[in-house]
């Protein structure tokens, strides 16, 4: 073997491995974005005429009086639900959180509570699903974000 050939093979088999990382960082950002679901300072109305997609989409903050609105993530992988929820920071508002969690037929397994300015608060919460809970990720976050709203 000559030196040509040497360095021909290797510059093809660099060729071969940088389109492979492009192949692979391409993938996991797919899987990850896909089972989230984000609702941003949603303003709900309370009749139920209204569709997930609205809903998504209508995520605007309340200017009149400057209110941290409910912000709620939620992942589902298999049995295990994992909350991201940004609110405003109220007394009794984790015990109030967490009952309404587990009236959804989830088994609250963890719970982080992280102050995020003075007035905000981030909390998070992993749950076990249960028994008899038939929620998509959608219609769970649209349950949380009317029940938090009922209490905040």
């Amino acid at each position: 073997m000559d030196k040509n050939s040497v360095l021909g093979r290797a510059i093809k088999y660099l060729k071969q491995l940088q389109e492979q990382v492009k192949t692979l960082e391409v993938q996991p950002a797919k899987k990850i974005a896909e089972p989230a679901v984000i609702v941003r300072k949603c303003q709900l109305s309370d009749d139920d005429g209204s569709s997930c997609e609205e809903i998504f989409c209508e995520g605007k903050p309340n200017e009149a009086n400057n209110n941290i609105d409910v912000e709620v993530e939620a992942k589902l992988s298999g049995k295990t639900v994992l909350l991201k929820i940004h609110c405003k920071k109220s007394k009794g508002l984790l015990v109030k959180i967490l009952a309404e969690i587990e009236s959804l037929k989830l088994s609250v397994l963890n719970t982080s509570c992280i102050p995020f300015t003075a007035s905000a608060i981030d909390i998070t919460v992993m749950a076990q699903v249960e028994d008899g809970f038939s929620l998509t990720v959608k219609e769970l976050v649209k349950e949380l974000n009317v029940s938090f709203k009922k209490f905040m």
